[in-house]
């Protein structure tokens, strides 16, 4: 997900920011609507500022570009409100990601203590809610004749109090939805509690478009679309870890490892993997380490009699053989890898791929399908 994005040169609190390809594209249209609705939304809350100053030439829509990004800031304030509470039980945030509906804050791993997720996800509808109430108090120091920044103040205002509460609708991958999965866990395991939460997220996001369509409002069909997609990958995700949590890394490996030396050619090292019918090799010097990684795809950019040692890649990285399969799945989708190292005491003693891990998950899913009939 979002591989479309972009990072900015300076970290927030010591976590990545991110800007995907899909926030420049919301960012003026969202501007423009703010500043095309200016007048309306200062008629509806009767705000006591003179209208006409403000939606003269271009006044408006700087306004609204000035509003969007107040909301985009809080939305970043929002995703550090739950990468600070996690930090309390000891998870790091990898990135905060801006994209087309809001902002994401993208764990190495979920806390394993039990309540804790709804801990972490309720810190997010808690800080919007704080920063309205700042918001709130900003403004009692806001003169009336500063028409343009009484605006943009009580706008985020209200929009973080909205945000507060629409991230508390009690559905996946959203705030309360992560709250409501948290609890059921207290009583049952996670793979149940995720799965009662998915069911009640996939009607919320049905009821969600349907008003969308009948509102025509196209951010909330998009909301909905989103909700019902990532809540599908969410139950997906629960049933993959649930099914992989009794196997180690080592029950999945290859051994011994398969490996060619830097000084073939790459027309030598084509021909091993089709008579081999493998995809890929490690690449093994002659001291014994593991020095690259060469794969069909990669070796077809070069010229045939090329050694492999001038066009290999970073080497695979490494994985403890006593490493849940849990682990290994987070790690590959995760980083993007293919195919890691598993060492046991520093010592290589095998190699497993995500094809060895969708075998796995192949297996460990017949099993739970599988019931024996009572005679």
């Amino acid at each position: 997900m979002f591989k479309n994005a972009f990072r900015l040169p300076f970290r927030l609190l010591g976590i990545p920011l991110y800007l995907d390809i899909t926030f420049l594209i919301i960012l003026p249209l969202l501007a423009w609507l703010i500043g095309s609705q200016l007048e309306e939304f200062i008629l509806l809350t009767e705000l006591p500022i003179a209208v006409e100053p403000l939606i003269e030439g271009s006044t408006p829509f700087l306004l609204g570009l000035w509003a969007a990004l107040a909301l985009f800031v809080s939305v970043v304030i929002h995703e550090l409100g739950h990468a600070i509470t996690a930090r309390r039980y000891d998870v790091e945030t990898e990135r905060i990601t801006l994209w087309l509906l809001g902002g994401m804050a993208q764990f190495r791993e979920m806390p394993k203590q039990r309540g804790a997720e709804a801990v972490v996800a309720i810190a997010g509808p808690i800080t919007s809610f704080a920063l309205g109430l700042l918001c709130w108090f900003i403004l009692q120091f806001v003169p009336t004749e500063l028409g343009g920044l009484y605006f943009v103040v009580i706008y985020t205002m209200y929009m973080n109090i909205l945000l507060a509460i629409f991230n508390m609708i009690p559905a996946l991958p959203l705030d309360g939805g992560r709250v409501l999965r948290s609890l059921l866990h207290l009583r049952m395991s996670r793979l149940r509690a995720t799965q009662i939460s998915a069911s009640i997220s996939r009607i919320l996001a049905v009821a969600l478009g349907l008003f969308g369509l009948l509102a025509f409002n196209i951010f909330l069909i998009l909301i909905a679309f989103f909700i019902y997609m990532a809540v599908t990958a969410e139950a997906q995700y629960a049933l993959f870890t649930d099914s992989l949590s009794r196997y180690r890394v080592g029950d999945l490996m290859t051994h011994p490892v398969t490996s060619v030396h830097p000084e073939m050619t790459v027309d030598e090292v084509i021909a091993k993997m089709f008579a081999e019918a493998r995809l890929a090799y490690p690449v093994r010097s002659a001291t014994g380490e593991y020095v690259g990684q060469v794969t069909i795809d990669n070796l077809r950019e070069f010229l045939p009699g090329q050694a492999i040692g001038q066009v290999m890649q970073a080497p695979p990285e490494m994985i403890s053989a006593d490493s849940g399969a849990n682990e290994l799945f987070d790690k590959m989708i995760r980083d993007d890898q293919h195919r890691l190292l598993v060492q046991d005491n520093e010592r290589i003693i095998g190699i497993v791929t995500k094809t060895d891990l969708m075998r796995a998950l192949q297996i460990a899913s017949g099993r739970n399908r599988y019931r024996p009939q009572k005679s």
